[in-house]
């Protein structure tokens, strides 16, 4: 057996790279793909074990200058080497690793705001940068007194020499994963190095990847899934993770696939959206799928949001040419109160079709063909056989009868340590009891039910929002709304998410003020979708103006979510009136490309000259495509921070026209909020 493929004995992660660099120096675990010409063509930059070990051992002496063991890093460098550096560094440091992306104060992205209230909630001893520019003279310098700011790339490799071995400690503090969402009030999960190495092994066992750990990711390492799924995957198993910038997989979705197959890749992992867009790129394109070889892809792991069983089907129809095999699927079901992963579907979809009724009522009933139906796709058995799932009445404290609907519970070595600095919403989330004192359980707050290939998640309790692998609190989504127009009655707002063609969409319900006509209700909708679009970077599918009264709320004044979702379900609300103002046709050849550009990546039928982006419902993974459609069919290279400025066709075409047709270069157009 060769030294790749041995289990190294290590306590800590920072241990694993140093046995890594030791027993492997040579072997290669990360390949950075970029520069990409085309979909067919791309850079590839490469780490031997030995060249990430010395470099993190350097960065971790600087740190130590600044940072003791259990101090706070975070990590703010592009996707990239730095970025893995930083990560390691941190580690090898004895420090906890703070993964966060780097702030983009644009309109698309909010991340400004985020990283802020991570600063004040995590109190960073150290930050890692790529430059000084962007972050000195910011408002993040003021909020982080005495921090120090550290430019990866500037560490000299003589720092290596000063380094000084931290104690290894199974159970110390290795991460704050800082779950996705709320800008205001974020919550740090605490995952020590024992959490890591459980869940990296239960993982490992489940996807059956030990000795094939092969693969192509583009889930950005600051998301759970991206971090521990694919980066410390690789560096467990001794395999090697070819990795992309997140922006190069919107621009095209087709780069991912292609990589699997140039790579031969055997796993691989991503949101369902992630397999939608390159599904639907596919379609749109059936000649890039030709010469493509995808039958070494054994392991597709969809996980991060709801999986849909349409967007299963509909990527391995259009990849089934390439060699795709409908059974590579693993759905599964993992949140970062539990490291990562909690079941995993050994292998192809298992579905049930259950009646939406009793779905409603929390009780499961399947369905024949024909009838209409709710289909459920099953996550699979729990990843670890020391692990214990449980669906509870979250009331009564007990399992649930068989074909009943409760809240997953989940105990076993993956769940983390807690939230960071939060230790009344820990007890009640991470040391939950069975009525009969068995326990602790992490409360996840979601909803399923246990058939006999396993867990079957149908929603969630807890009123969290999840859009394209993103989390949104109503709460947020609602002040958006109600900022949007005057007439919007304060506190009378409901965001809620339904199911859709492609995933879960947004809708908003609100009382306005008096009884608007129904002029001034379309224009109170479009101001709306238009401001949650620019804040949010959704797309909202409906805002519904509701009757007075017609939001629900508690005695005590709580907005009733469920009770407002229920009654859109059941058509109790007018629907929207979504008529569109007059068209105005463009006026020369670039209005003309911009409105087709819009058309093809917004699929509206006929774009005018004063339709406006969020209107037609673009959201920012739509403003990816558009601005890879403008580049490859027109050559005009923009980037997120550009689209940001401009709201309609007209104000687009403008920004062409001032705008060189040649590459530009920097790190602008790499940042993508996608957790």
């Amino acid at each position: 057996m060769s030294e790749q493929n041995v289990e190294p004995v290590v306590h800590d992660l920072g241990g694993l790279l140093r046995w890594r660099a030791e027993h492997d120096p040579d072997g290669v675990t990360y390949a950075f793909l970029d520069g990409f010409a085309d979909r067919k063509n791309w850079h590839e930059r490469r780490l031997t074990n030995r060249e990430l070990e010395f470099r993190a051992r350097a960065l971790a002496a600087r740190i130590q200058r600044h940072a003791g063991p259990g101090d706070r890093v975070l990590v703010l460098n592009q996707p990239g080497p730095d970025y893995l550096v930083g990560i390691f560094g941190s580690l090898l440091a004895g420090a906890v690793v703070v993964p966060a992306y780097p702030p983009e104060a644009t309109r698309l992205n909010r991340g400004l705001d985020r990283v802020r209230a991570i600063v004040a909630d995590a109190a960073p001893r150290c930050v890692l940068v790529d430059e000084p520019a962007g972050v000195s003279g910011s408002a993040l310098r003021d909020a982080a007194p005495g921090v120090e700011w550290i430019v990866s790339a500037t560490v000299s490799p003589e720092w290596a020499d000063s380094w000084t071995a931290p104690q290894a400690d199974a159970g110390g503090l290795a991460a704050l994963q800082y779950t996705s969402g709320s800008t205001g009030q974020p919550k740090g999960v605490m995952l020590s190095h024992r959490n890591l190495l459980e869940n990296l092994r239960a993982g490992r066992d489940a996807y059956g990847i030990a000795g094939r750990m092969n693969g192509v990711f583009w889930i950005p390492p600051y998301h759970d899934m991206g971090l521990i799924g694919g980066i410390l995957m690789a560096l467990y198993c001794g395999g090697r993770a070819h990795l992309m910038a997140p922006f190069a997989f919107l621009r095209d979705p087709l780069r991912w696939v292609h990589a699997m197959s140039r790579h031969r890749g055997y796993v691989s992992a991503a949101p369902n959206f992630g397999y939608e867009m390159a599904a639907r790129a596919a379609e749109a394109d059936p000649e890039a799928v030709r010469g493509l070889d995808l039958s070494h892809w054994r392991v597709a792991i969809s996980g991060a949001e709801p999986v849909h069983a349409e967007t299963l089907e509909r990527f391995a129809r259009a990849f089934a040419p390439a060699g795709f095999r409908r059974d590579a699927f693993h759905p599964s079901y993992g949140l970062a109160e539990n490291t990562l992963v909690v079941t995993a579907q050994p292998g192809g979809a298992s579905l049930a079709r259950l009646d939406p009724a009793e779905l409603e009522r929390h009780r499961v009933r399947e369905v024949a063909a024909g009838s209409a139906a709710r289909t459920v796709v099953g996550c699979g058995p729990s990843a670890d056989p020391g692990q214990r799932v449980e669906v509870v009445d979250p009331a009564r404290r007990t399992p649930v009868p068989a074909g009943t609907v409760g809240e997953i519970w989940v105990g076993g070595p993956s769940v983390a340590q807690g939230y960071w600095g939060k230790e009344p919403e820990t007890e009640a989330v991470f040391r939950a009891r069975l009525a009969t004192g068995e326990g602790p359980f992490l409360r996840t707050g979601d909803l399923g039910f246990l058939g006999p290939d396993g867990l079957f998640v149908t929603g969630r309790i807890k009123d969290l929002i999840v859009l394209h692998g993103r989390n949104h609190y109503p709460h947020d989504l609602e002040r958006t709304a109600e900022e949007a127009h005057p007439a919007v009655r304060s506190g009378r707002c409901v965001a809620f998410p339904v199911g859709g063609d492609r995933g879960e969409e947004l809708v908003l319900a609100l009382e306005a003020a008096g009884r608007p006509a129904p002029e001034r209700q379309r224009e109170i909708a479009a101001a709306v979708r238009e401001r949650v679009g620019e804040q949010h970077a959704v797309a909202v599918r409906e805002v519904v103006l509701v009757p007075r009264g017609g939001i629900r709320r508690t005695s005590s004044g709580k907005l009733q979510r469920s009770a407002v979702r229920a009654a859109y379900l059941s058509g109790e609300y007018p629907p929207e009136d979504r008529a569109r103002a007059g068209y105005e046709a463009p006026r020369d050849e670039v209005e003309q490309a911009v409105a087709d550009a819009w058309s093809r990546v917004l699929e509206v039928e006929r774009v005018g000259l004063r339709d406006r982006f969020f209107e037609l419902g673009g959201d920012s993974l739509k403003a990816a495509r558009l601005l890879a459609d403008l580049d490859g069919r027109l050559g005009y290279r923009l980037t997120l921070a550009d689209l940001a400025t401009v709201h309609t066709v007209a104000e687009c075409a403008a920004l062409l026209r001032s705008a060189a047709r040649a590459p530009r270069h920097g790190g602008a157009d790499i940042q993508v909020d996608l957790g």
